[in-house]
Parts: structure tokens; C-alpha cells; sequence
């Protein structure tokens, strides 16, 4: 487990014991569901030392739902990443998903074997609009390009949502909005996700 920073891990902890929420750490290989939801744990195995150790501690997980395979790769960078590769070869049914939730935001520290063998129909991009980290990379639209996934960003499209309706997955957008805006109560709802439908396959 890595504590990164320790003083806001230890308020955490603080915060969630006051509430009477449990918390433990997660190790690969667990598995999990709730109702149609199944889910995996493919990373952390191990505490990496290189790059950078808080990124490569990010809980990297196998999920599936609703007819769709989705790959949750958190923070990590190419050094965790290779192994979550492997891991990805020998799980039931085989490394390629439907949906990739992008690494760091798409910063330029991916893994394109694991992109490559993922193979997404679709790569979701969390990152903020005008941000002075150059997020998401050019290299990572590319490497993601060159996979034929199509790629939807938050800075772009605003909020996400995957939706499957009479079994055909689809991306739904919220569209951009001010980031300077306070958020609207109780945030994007069934109404605000309503613009930029469109099939998860080009």
C-alpha cells in the first residue's frame, strides 16, 4: 500500500472511521460482483519504484456489466502497466475489452502493448479542459488511433456515460460546459447526459 500524501491518507482514514466505513486495502486476483456487476482486480500487485510510485499504485480493475468488458487503468504508467499486460492475457475470455478507461488522464506514459492488445472500441479520457499538464498527449491520441478505438474526452464532450439500450452500448455526452460554472445540484442527471449520443462503435 502506498499512503501518497500520508497526511490526507491518515484524514481519510480519520473521515471514514468517524462514519463507520471499513476500509482495507484490495490486492490482485480479488474478485467481486453485485447483481449483473462483476469486477476483477488486476493491479496493485506489488509497490513499483520506478516512475512515479504513487501513479503505479493505482487500483487497475477488470470489469464487466451489461454485455460489455471494461478496463479501469487509474494512474498507472508503463512500469505497472506491463504486468497488468500479462495479467490480461490470462484472464477468461482474453485481454481485448470494449471500453478502456485511458490512463493518467492520456498523459504520453502509456503502455501500447497493453493498448494494443486491449484493443477498445471505445477510450474514455478523464481530463480537464485547458490544463497545463498537456493531458491528454498527442502520442496517446495516436497510439489509441492507431487501435481504431474511438476516443471521447471529457474536455470535449464534457461528461460520459456508457449506456447500453436493447443490448447496443452507446456513448452519451453531457456536452462542454464552463468550467468556472458551479455544478449543477446533484449533478449531470438522466436530463444533462441527453446530447451527443452516439454508437460505441464508429
Amino acid at each position: 500500500m502506498v499512503d501518497d500524501p500520508p497526511q490526507q491518507a491518515r484524514r481519510v482514514r480519520a473521515l471514514a472511521a468517524a462514519a463507520g466505513v471499513a476500509v482495507r486495502v484490495v490486492r490482485a486476483g480479488e474478485q467481486a460482483g453485485d447483481g449483473p456487476l462483476r469486477w476483477q482486480v488486476l493491479w496493485p500487485q506489488r509497490v513499483v519504484r520506478s516512475g512515479s510510485v504513487p501513479n503505479n499504485a493505482s487500483i487497475v480493475l477488470l470489469v464487466q456489466v451489461a454485455g460489455l468488458r471494461l478496463l479501469l487503468l487509474g494512474d498507472v504508467e508503463p512500469e505497472a502497466a506491463r504486468a497488468v499486460a500479462t495479467s490480461m492475457r490470462a484472464v477468461t475470455g482474453g485481454p481485448a475489452v470494449d471500453v478502456l478507461k485511458v490512463a493518467h488522464h492520456g498523459s504520453a506514459k502509456q503502455d501500447p502493448a497493453l493498448i494494443r492488445q486491449s484493443h477498445p472500441r471505445l477510450a474514455l479520457v478523464s481530463v480537464g479542459a485547458g490544463n497545463d499538464y498537456g493531458h491528454p498527449a498527442p502520442s496517446a491520441m495516436r497510439l489509441l488511433g492507431g487501435v481504431g478505438a474511438r476516443v471521447a474526452r471529457t474536455d470535449v464532450l464534457g461528461d460520459l456515460a456508457v449506456v447500453v439500450r436493447s443490448g447496443v452500448p452507446s456513448l452519451v455526452a453531457s456536452g462542454p460546459r464552463r468550467h468556472d460554472a458551479p455544478p449543477t445540484r446533484g449533478g449531470a442527471g438522466a436530463s444533462g447526459l441527453s446530447a451527443g449520443a452516439g454508437s460505441v462503435v464508429p
